[in-house]
């Protein structure tokens, strides 16, 4: 019988995977993030499968730890944390779960810009202080400029929030989307026309390797200083160096985050690994950024709703089935 390892695994998904496959498969259940430094045991390491979630980092060294490894499970959208070019090396091939919350993470994208263009957060803690009337001067998002980067599944449905709202939208992307372009009559502008003209700044983009650091100091310096900036995708698609500084200088006006730069190493539960100087820096920076009373962060949970967990759920049953099967596997990752 074959082995199946669950890691970053929660006891709704443990109860799914078990009733589902408990008379198919040995199932490892192992609640930590997968690293080269976590410890692993025999089984696990003889594994031919393995699913894991976005705080997990599969690196080269991770990999080799399992010596039958042919099937990686993640349980996501992205794939960054997976190193997909040594992947196909060895063969192994890498499932996703597109799709499983487009209106999931835009809703939520919305609701970080809101909580902090109108200081929900901020009015909340100070009424349970005793104030009744506190001074919020929040920002309405009607008639504002929003340049969305990334008009893939997620993108274009904020596109269609953000024209709920009569907001102007720019979009930026390396493909335009031709729909979205019909039905709402959108306009596509390079990167930096994007980052001059608007108000608030979404990013939808996957992280890529040309891609990293996409919003630097260049581009930061070209917003105006009443800017909001919101990323609900990757972390690392924002200079957190940069970002920090212009927030503390006033240089742009604030940012709502769910995704941070090397966010796994914020953990006090489940401390991530690689571990360096430049992470622990960048560590530090985060948490003096959820200090900030012009930041609204978040613990990575744009997806967790329950109807968008049950699609990861049901698709990456869908991926393992479809493996053991032999029928294509149509959410394979291609790198």
């Amino acid at each position: 019988m074959k082995t199946v390892v669950f890691y970053e695994i929660k006891d709704y998904e443990r109860s799914f995977f078990e009733k589902e496959l408990f008379d198919k498969y040995n199932l490892e259940f192992n609640e930590n993030e997968l690293n080269s430094e976590t410890k692993t045991t025999y089984v696990e390491e003889n594994a031919e499968i393995i699913s894991v979630f976005t705080g997990s980092r599969l690196t080269k060294e991770t990999i080799d730890k399992f010596s039958n490894l042919k099937l990686i499970l993640t349980r996501s959208v992205g794939y960054s944390h997976i190193d997909m070019e040594y992947c196909e090396e060895k063969g192994i091939i890498v499932a996703n779960t597109p799709h499983y919350g487009d209106y999931t993470v835009a809703e939520f994208s919305f609701g970080i810009l809101l909580n902090l263009a109108r200081r929900i957060c901020y009015g909340v803690a100070e009424l349970k202080q005793g104030d009744m009337y506190p001074v919020t001067f929040g920002l309405e998002l009607f008639g504002k400029t929003i340049g969305i980067i990334g008009t893939g599944s997620i993108g274009s449905k904020s596109v269609k929030i953000a024209k709920g709202f009569s907001m102007n939208v720019l979009c930026c992307d390396i493909r335009e989307n031709e729909d979205i372009k019909k039905e709402y009559g959108i306009k596509y502008v390079d990167l930096d026309t994007l980052c001059k003209l608007s108000d608030i700044i979404m990013l939808h983009a996957p992280l890529t390797t040309s891609n990293y650091h996409l919003i630097d100091k260049n581009k930061i310096a070209l917003m105006n200083e009443n800017v909001i900036i919101v990323n609900t995708a990757r972390g690392e698609l924002i200079d957190t160096e940069a970002l920090y500084d212009a927030l503390i200088e006033k240089r742009i006006k604030g940012a709502a985050l769910d995704v941070l730069e090397f966010e796994e190493t914020i953990s006090n539960k489940r401390p991530g690994g690689n571990i360096n100087l430049k992470n622990l820096r960048i560590s530090l920076i985060n948490t003096k950024l959820m200090n900030l009373d012009n930041v609204v962060v978040t613990p990575h949970i744009a997806y967790d709703t329950k109807e968008a967990v049950n699609r990861i759920l049901e698709m990456t049953l869908l991926n393992l089935n479809n493996y053991e099967n032999n029928i294509e596997i149509k959410n394979r990752v291609k790198n």
